[in-house]
């Protein structure tokens, strides 16, 4: 009996100092699959609490796209380099104000990822808002004409070296996506017969913003999501009825209900997703996924 422990005692060392086979070890060796996110505050899930000060939230779009792309990939991890502000200028180059001085870029840093990721199975990027929308008032809509110009060529310059050289350290057979979103500014149009005006100004505004955006995302071999849609942004046609406000356009109800921009304060107009506007973004980038490539 002790002769047979012993024999079999010895069978388990060999098989626990035997090698394993080929394709485990190659297992054990790959990375997990990677989710890899730049961009600006909707990236970074960005939400106002009670008393209107907006943090990072696990309930931005990131998550949503996280959560359906591990259904598929055993194992993935999602990472965010985005930041709050964050523009086209400050991706390229860094200098956002929650990162510290001195800290590359998020172009600069996605390069590096890449380069030692070769797991990653979805880049995605959201960036030129800022540029732009900060050169108008969320009160009244008014918009500065030197700021839009500055603005407008930041994105010229920057956006397509971005797309290009994201495009470049990503995979070949990795998808890149770019979103581009909601007009926030629809708001005004609860701000009566002026705010209405102002609020179909801002469409072709954002509508500008958008088609400069997808085209040099485009251009680049980048895959563009498009969120209008989903937030019906054009539609001023269909109606809905808005507590408290009465019946208003489609996309003025999506504005006021997906996202915070129709607040009373202490939020007040907060351009952010609600997590069901998260969804629709995270289902935007998931849309375009699904389609043959």
């Amino acid at each position: 009996m002790f002769a047979a422990v012993c024999g079999w005692l010895a069978l388990l060392a060999a098989d626990a100092l035997a090698p394993a086979p080929a394709s485990q070890r190659a297992a054990a060796s790959q990375p997990a699959p990677l989710y890899l996110a730049l961009g600006d505050s909707l990236a970074a899930g960005m939400q106002p609490d009670r008393q209107g000060t907006d943090r990072p939230t696990s309930q931005g779009y990131v998550n949503v796209v996280t959560r359906s792309l591990a259904r598929s990939h055993s194992g993935l991890q999602s990472r965010t380099l985005s930041c709050g502000g964050a523009t086209s200028i400050t991706l390229l180059h860094g200098g956002e104000g929650c990162r510290p001085d001195g800290e590359p870029g998020q172009l600069e840093r996605a390069e590096d990822i890449l380069a030692t990721h070769g797991n990653t199975v979805l880049v995605t990027v959201d960036i030129g808002d800022n540029d732009i929308e900060a050169c108008i008032n969320r009160d009244t809509g008014a918009a500065g004409a030197a700021c839009l110009r500055r603005g407008e060529a930041a994105v010229r310059k920057n956006l397509p070296e971005i797309a290009r050289r994201l495009r470049a350290a990503a995979p070949p057979a990795t998808p890149v996506v770019g979103l581009v979103d909601y007009d926030q500014f629809l708001s005004l149009w609860l701000h009566g017969a002026n705010g209405r005006g102002a609020a179909r100004r801002s469409l072709a505004t954002i509508g500008h913003l958008n088609e400069l955006v997808a085209s040099s995302y485009r251009n680049a071999g980048i895959t563009v999501a498009d969120a209008s849609a989903r937030f019906a942004t054009e539609d001023l046609t269909h109606r809905r009825t808005l507590a408290g406000h009465g019946s208003v356009p489609l996309a003025v109800y999506n504005i006021c209900t997906l996202t915070w921009a129709c607040s009373p304060e202490p939020i007040g107009h907060d351009d952010h997703a609600r997590p069901a506007g998260y969804y629709q973004l995270g289902e935007a980038i998931l849309d375009v996924l699904r389609a043959p490539f």
